[in-house]
């Protein structure tokens, strides 16, 4: 009897306090929108070349950008001497940073959010086979998507100033164009998607649109200042009118009803502006009236 009750307790399986209790792992991914990258080596590399394990194609990011060091501590960053640097949640890395989950990794332009993930299948120890997974955090351990592109955006105009305002102080209208132009669109397609662009990304994008009206002589950039601050309900600020009004003398086709449709709005609300938005109501009443007057007088 008591052997057979000693081979029942053998087949019973272990508790928790055994030891041999399956542990869950987590593996530190990078994301790009729907892209997932895995980080499952020691060491990899961040570029445009192919060689790098992982390869991102913006102009702005040198062949061998960056570097990940994977170790059980978790996961360090350091740049590879690159020209545009590499920045973790806006600040410039020097040496070696060791990723958070959540942290926002800007590459040139590209930005990439660190997290981890947990591994579809558990392992009966702490370590993996390499012994490189992080210690263990949420699931989930992404920021929300609607702060993220706040973030991206601010992140991505920061990085391409210097860049553009050279290429505009050169004359190089078109190089700036070609340099900045998706970004001004995808703040914009954020605000009308009712996705939030704070104040500064909004003034920032509206100041190089009116920038490249003037750089390349195409008024559309002045109607997607216009547009964007529409679908964000705000007034354009003083300053960007004033420089529109001088570009109209000299860059035609303005779009009559961009403009008329969002002064319109702006008139339905005028009581609930403050007294400087109203003034810059006026000036952009009279920017319209400019703008009628000279497409009905042709060239």
């Amino acid at each position: 009897m008591g052997t057979e009750r000693a081979e029942e307790r053998a087949a019973e399986p272990r508790s928790a306090e055994s030891g041999l209790r399956a542990k869950r792992r987590f593996i530190p991914v990078l994301r790009q929108g729907v892209t997932e990258i895995r980080l499952d080596r020691p060491v990899l590399t961040v570029g445009r070349s192919t060689a790098c394990e992982v390869q991102l194609t913006s102009g702005l990011v040198s062949r061998r950008h960056a570097r990940l060091t994977l170790s059980q501590l978790g996961v360090n960053v350091e740049d590879l001497g690159s020209r545009n640097g590499v920045y973790v949640n806006s600040v410039r890395v020097v040496g070696s940073v060791r990723l958070k989950p959540g942290d926002r990794l800007s590459v040139g332009d590209e930005v990439l959010y660190f997290g981890e993930i947990e591994d579809e299948a558990p392992s009966e120890t702490s370590d993996t086979v390499t012994g490189l997974v992080p210690p263990r955090v949420q699931r989930d351990s992404f920021i929300d998507d609607d702060v993220a592109v706040a973030t991206r955006s601010a992140d991505v105009f920061q990085l391409l100033a210097s860049v553009v305002d050279k290429a505009l102080a050169l004359g190089r209208g078109d190089e700036a164009e070609r340099v900045i132009a998706m970004h001004l669109q995808a703040a914009l397609a954020d605000a009308v998607a009712g996705r939030d662009v704070s104040l500064d990304v909004a003034r920032t994008a509206a100041g190089y649109s009116v920038k490249l009206a003037g750089a390349t002589g195409k008024a559309l950039w002045m109607d997607h200042a216009v547009k964007l601050y529409a679908a964000l309900g705000l007034v354009l600020p003083l300053a960007l009118v004033d420089e529109m009004y001088v570009l109209l003398r000299r860059v035609r086709g303005l779009d009559i009803g961009v403009l008329r449709g969002y002064t319109e709005d702006l008139k339905a609300r005028a009581q609930a502006l403050a007294p400087a938005e109203r003034f810059v109501l006026q000036r952009l009443l009279g920017l319209e009236r400019l703008a009628s007057w000279q497409t009905s007088a042709g060239p």
